[in-house]
Parts: C-alpha cells; structure tokens; sequence
C-alpha cells in the first residue's frame, strides 16, 4: 500500500446479512468481512491520524444522532455494482453531512463524486446476468426492515481485510 491505511464510518445493516451473503462472496476482499452496511464517511482520516481525540469527538457527535429506522427497499444498478437502496435516504445523507463538517477534510469518496446515494453494495462489476439473478432472487424479500443503531469505525490493514476498530452508538 503506497499511502498510509485509512478508515471509514460505516453503518451496519446487520438485518440483510442473510439476504445478501449469497451474493457479497464477489465483493472486494477488503469489505467481504463486513456485514452489509451503508457508508457514512469513506475515507475518513489516516489510520495514524487517529488517537482518543478523534474518537471522543466521533463518540459526542454520533451520539448526538438519533437512531433510526429504514427500509431497503429496491434493488437498483449503480455504476459498477449492484446495490440496495434505503427508504428514507435523508438519515444517511444526514449523517454523511454531519460527519463531513465536522472533518471537512474527508470529503466522501475523496470528492470524486457530486452526489454520493446512500446504498449497501452486493455485488461490483457483475455481468449482466448476475445482475438480473440478484434483482430476481432479492426483490421478493424487499421492503426489509432494518434499524440504524451504529456506526462503525474500520481500518484498512496492509494486504488485508478492513478490521473493526471501535462501534459508535447512535442516540436514542
């Protein structure tokens, strides 16, 4: 890895892990360890860059966010992947926008996108056929409940999978 190891702010979607298990063996070897989840913040700050500080003001600012509910409610082709998308959206664009100005610095996906939609990634660079296996196999089982009750903080690991660092509860 030629920069130094960086971390993101990921929700957990532990309510889709059966559903999408099938199908998340093709994702990156670096996520394949997490649970399904929407990204709140990637990147965030170096690996290296993070001390008790940074993570006093993550623990204060997120639970300053009240949890909440949302669905996933279609399956839906984005760019190079094939995704859920979550109703409503607004908590997640929230709390990217929460996380961003407190670290403006950390833009989301380093800025290489105008709009970021909020999404839980199930596949990348699948062929079409895929793409019609994961709609016709998944849309049955949608709308699926799911409850944002915290964020996780994960870092990259050289040659290796993101690890878990610290879990953030959300408010009440």
């Amino acid at each position: 890895m030629s920069r130094p190891p960086s971390t993101g702010l990921v929700v957990p979607v532990d309510a889709a892990v059966d559903l999408v298990s099938p199908w998340t063996a093709g994702l990156p070897a670096a996520v394949r360890d997490l649970p399904p989840h929407v990204t709140a913040l990637w990147p965030f700050l170096p690996a290296g860059g993070l001390d008790e500080t940074v993570e006093g003001r993550l623990e204060a600012l997120l639970s300053g966010v009240p949890s909440f509910s949302f669905a996933l409610v279609r399956v839906a082709d984005m760019a190079d992947a094939a995704v859920l998308l979550p109703e409503p959206a607004a908590p997640f664009r929230a709390l990217t926008r929460t996380l961003w100005d407190e670290w403006p610095e950390c833009p989301p996906f380093g800025g290489a996108f105008d709009d970021v939609a909020p999404h839980v990634a199930v596949a990348v660079d699948p062929s079409s056929e895929q793409r019609a296996a994961i709609r016709t196999a998944l849309t049955p089982h949608l709308p699926l409940a799911c409850r944002a009750t915290e964020v996780l903080l994960v870092e990259e690991t050289p040659g290796g999978p993101l690890r878990r660092r610290r879990r953030f509860a959300l408010g009440g």
